[in-house]
This record gives structure tokens, sequence and C-alpha cells, in this order.
């Protein structure tokens, strides 16, 4: 997960007459002076806010990283679910996108303590959380850096889950492609060092000018897996800090 800010513009079919007028009858409903529970009037799911979604969000998934050709792709996860508080059901600072496989691990039922928010200023997901994709990447782990921080800890248990599923389970095979491009990317990032690394040792100016640029794109927070990535003691260890956007 990387760091998000959030647009403060709100689309405008969130603004939508009706959706207010059931935000009055919801809370009507919960003080008892009407008895019937109002139904949602419109979607949450519309062009505006997936084209907000490709800007802020670098047409990546927010729990994964997965960046895609565009936010239509993806689903649209309420950070506190709907199911629990209604009245977020069109609050744009509840909506994220989210792959769908991620979307259907994560839990309807917020755990005590909570998520950290990655477009909470004060819940900073990038140094919050340990990541790790092991030697040859393809072992990923997820860590709170403080365990007495509930929040981290919920949320490092739900990367782990997303990212490798349960033993025994649907989710072990559901999640073997996110490895797999994971690893790929991984692979890639590996090569791209070494021939950058060459490229130095052999003075050839050209390839190191054209290789930096790759490396800069590949752990820019506009790519894949960018705290992944980051996390890896091959780019830890070779990477200059100023390749890092």
């Amino acid at each position: 997960m990387i760091n998000i800010t959030r647009t403060s513009k709100v689309p405008a079919s969130l603004q939508n007459p009706e959706i207010q007028n059931y935000l009055d009858a919801l809370s009507d409903f919960k003080e008892g002076k009407i008895k019937e529970k109002p139904e949602p009037p419109v979607a949450y799911r519309n062009s505006d806010v997936l084209e907000e979604f490709d800007k802020c969000f670098f047409s990546k998934c927010y729990l994964t990283e997965e960046k895609f050709a565009t936010a239509y792709i993806m689903d649209i996860d309420h950070f506190i679910p709907k199911s629990e508080v209604p009245e977020k059901r069109y609050e744009w600072t509840n909506l994220f996108p989210a792959e769908h496989n991620a979307n259907m691990v994560r839990p309807r039922k917020m755990p005590d303590g909570g998520y950290l928010n990655p477009c909470e200023p004060s819940d900073d997901v990038e140094k919050e959380i340990l990541y790790d994709v092991g030697i040859y990447g393809n072992h990923l782990k997820f860590a709170a850096k403080d365990t007495s921080n509930l929040k981290a800890k919920n949320t490092a248990e739900l990367l782990e889950k997303i990212h490798n599923g349960e033993e025994g389970k649907p989710s072990k095979e559901k999640t073997k492609h996110l490895r797999t491009i994971i690893k790929k990317r991984f692979d890639e990032i590996a090569m791209t060092i070494i021939k950058w690394q060459s490229s130095k040792l052999h003075k050839d100016t050209q390839s190191e000018f054209n290789l930096s640029n790759q490396l800069k794109s590949l752990l820019s927070r506009r790519a894949s897996f960018t705290m992944l990535m980051r996390s890896t003691e091959i780019v830890r260890q070779c990477v200059p800090e100023d390749f890092l956007d």
C-alpha cells in the first residue's frame, strides 16, 4: 500500500439531490420518524468516480497496488462497510478502487481497531507496515512495524490474506495469479538493476541513462507493487534514494 492524496473534488454524481434525500430519510428512520428503511436511490459506481480514482490512485488497487489500464476494471470498496454504516454508502472519502479478488477477500465487517487508511495523513501505510517478497520474490510477508498498533496489525493481517490466501482453501489458488505477477515484477527489477550496474562498470553512459530511467519508472509510486518492490534487499542496497519519487 502507498499513501494517497485523495482529490478534494467530490464527483458530481455523489452530490445528486436524491442522495441527500436518501440520507435525510435514513436519519429519520434511525430516529424512528419513519417505519420503513429507505432504499438507496442511485448507483455510486459512476464514470466520474472511476476517473477520479485513475487520477489520485494511479489506476491501482489500494490494497494490492496492482496497476490496471483504468479503474473501470476494478470494484469499488467501501473502507467503512456500507452494511455497518449505510450513511457512508455515497461518501467520497469512503470509496476506494479494489481488484475484484482483493475486494471479495476483505471482510465485510471492520475489525476492532479498524484498518490503516492510506488517504488519512495520520495513517502512514508506507512506514507502519513492513513488506517483504522473500529472496526470490515469491514469498510475500506483511507485518506491523509496531505490534501494539492495532490498526497496523489488522492491516498487515489483511494484506497477508489478500496476497497469500489461506492454506487448504480456494483463496490459496485464487491469489496465485497475484503472486505470479509480483514475482515477474521482482525479476524484471532485479535484472534491470544488474544491467544498470554493469553499464556503470563499463562506463556505457547511454545505457546507464536509459536503465536508470527504467528503474525510476519501475519503482515509481505510479507503478505496480511499489512498496513490495522498494522493500526488497536488492533495491534497498543498490538503488539510490533519489531514484524513488
